[in-house]
């Protein structure tokens, strides 16, 4: 086996999302060489690959849960049978897998590293706290080390914020808190009640600091993921511009950049609710919710939620998308100004699939192979032009 379909194998084990006939390709290989020889193989895979759990990053850690659920779902249903004909080139060809995949999670995660501190962005500024008091508190300088406001305790532990109250009594008034994240960056938070907010680059969130009374509510600007802790007694709600998103236990997620014309809501679990004051709607999951500022009025249409989820997970996931769409969000991530030579082309659709770490360049040189546009960068500056 050559080492092509060995990457090829890796990538697929690791959880890359490929082409159709390299999926094929790849499954139909391992369906010649199941077996017991096959199942250690991917055993000792499965072990090297632990090496990735001692690095810190919440994508690693994803990595490896696809990898062990990969492995599991290989060893159950399956009728064993030993095909000596292939043993040696089936357990080679995968321990090169295991090789090209070690290698490739490791570069994976030195590119969270290496490239910037989470906490600062492309732009200079850094991921901040502004606490009820008025102080303002630069996080790098608190990593690893608890914050105290007044009867709570707030622990700064890799790029997340983690909310404990040490007093069972309930505030008489609420306190706020706001997490401020700059273009280039992420953050994330675990708010009082359990629920966990993955903010994305250039976005703020205001919330009390302790829940207190019949709801929980907090106010977003850019773009977050919501895993809500349920509580069938205090629905949580999430006031993003004119819209007002209310959930019991759900997850969610809501992108709404001041600067843009529309507020999306996309729904993976559970079931949420939307207004603007005026209509009221209810999402189901797969589904997206979009709001037109400028018409005031709610389109909800089905999608794949993993285009607009994949960014907590360490990568964009593109599916038929306008550049002009696709630019949009590259933009925030890699702090970028754009400017189209030829308007049409924003129309444009493409796919493709980048890590966050990753260099841009590397997606505008898939998109240029297409042989419709051409991109120009000069710095932070990008000008994008028919080819």
């Amino acid at each position: 086996m050559n080492d092509k379909i060995s990457e090829i194998i890796a990538a697929y084990l690791s959880g890359e999302i490929l082409p159709e006939g390299k999926r094929q390709e790849v499954e139909a290989w391992l369906r010649d060489h199941e077996g017991e020889k096959e199942i250690d193989a991917l055993r000792g895979l499965f072990q090297s690959a632990r090496l990735v759990k001692q690095t810190p990053g919440i994508r690693g850690e994803a990595v490896m849960q696809k990898i062990e659920a990969n492995v599991k779902s290989r060893r159950v249903g399956k009728k064993l049978s030993i095909r000596w004909k292939y043993s040696i080139a089936a357990t080679v060809a995968i321990l090169l897998c295991c090789v090209l995949l070690y290698k490739w999670l490791g570069s994976n995660q030195e590119n969270q590293v290496i490239p910037r501190d989470l906490q600062q962005g492309v732009n200079g500024y850094r991921a901040h706290l502004r606490l009820s008091t008025g102080e303002v508190l630069e996080l790098n300088k608190y990593d690893g080390k608890f914050i105290r406001e007044d009867s709570v305790q707030i622990e700064n532990v890799n790029s997340t914020l983690m909310y404990k109250s040490m007093d069972s009594v309930a505030p008489v008034r609420m306190e706020y808190n706001t997490l401020v994240i700059p273009r280039g960056t992420e953050y994330n938070v675990v708010l009082a009640d359990g629920t966990k907010v993955f903010l994305n680059a250039g976005s703020e969130i205001s919330y009390p600091v302790v829940f207190a009374g019949d709801k929980r509510e907090v106010k977003l600007q850019g773009e977050a993921y919501f895993e809500v802790r349920k509580d069938e007694r205090r629905p949580f709600v999430v006031q993003a511009g004119d819209v007002r998103i209310q959930v019991l236990g759900t997850s969610f997620n809501v992108t709404a950049y001041p600067e843009r014309e529309r507020i999306e809501t996309t729904l993976e679990e559970g079931k949420i609710q939307l207004t603007n004051g005026k209509a009221l709607v209810e999402v189901t999951p797969g589904k997206q919710a979009i709001y037109n500022k400028d018409e005031g009025v709610f389109e909800i249409k089905c999608v794949d939620t993993k285009l607009y989820t994949a960014w907590k997970d360490g990568y964009y996931k593109f599916d038929q998308m306008s550049l002009e769409e696709i630019m949009e969000t590259l933009s925030l991530w890699y702090d970028l100004v754009v400017f189209y030579q030829n308007q049409h082309v924003k129309s444009l659709e493409f796919t493709g699939r980048l890590r966050r770490y990753d260099k841009v360049e590397n997606l505008f040189e898939k998109i240029e192979q297409t042989g419709l546009v051409e991109f120009e960068v000069n710095g932070k500056n990008v000008i994008i032009k028919e080819k």
